[in-house]
């Protein structure tokens, strides 16, 4: 896990001396910061990317397109919020940084999907991100027990019908 390993083992395994490694980041909190500042970028990209393309009109078929591409990339979100999950087990004070850099992430995330479902109530924004990362940490521990598309079909379906005019 996140806690046992060292800066000289990330070097090793990417081939850098563990000086140009420092000579970079000061930290392994730093370094980790880093990397959730990319991994952010680049899954809002290809979401985007994804997404994007499609003609979709309805705020349905725009949380059903969503929720395909998590399904689409499941093993990598599930390996994501194990890892965040991990980092929350350091001690206070290494995990601040760290707990700032994922509640940044998060905000950038939730405001993506604000604009993508044209959604200008934060607190809707919020419960759909809180529902889905729900979802993601019950599909990790027990995937057995929810259908993920089930459940953002149903998700997609109340909002339509909530947000109706």
């Amino acid at each position: 896990g996140y806690g046992s390993l060292t800066m000289r083992q990330i070097a090793k395994e990417i081939g850098v001396s563990t000086g140009t490694l420092y000579h970079y980041f000061s930290s392994k909190e730093d370094l980790f910061v880093q990397l959730i500042e990319e991994i952010t970028e680049q899954d809002i990209l290809s979401a985007t990317d994804a997404i994007e393309p499609q003609n979709l009109e309805t705020i349905e078929e725009k949380i059903l397109a969503l929720g395909k591409f998590i399904v689409e990339h499941e093993d990598y979100f599930n390996k994501q919020t194990l890892l965040y999950i991990n980092f929350l087990q350091q001690p206070a004070l290494e995990q601040q940084q760290l707990v700032e850099a994922v509640t940044h992430s998060e905000k950038l995330y939730r405001e993506e999907i604000r604009k993508f479902l044209g959604i200008d109530n934060i607190a809707i924004v919020d419960h759909i991100s809180a529902s889905i990362d729900g979802l993601m940490i019950q599909r990790v521990f027990a995937p057995e027990l929810v259908n993920f598309e089930e459940q953002i079909k149903l998700l997609a379906q109340m909002l339509s019908r909530y947000l109706e005019p």
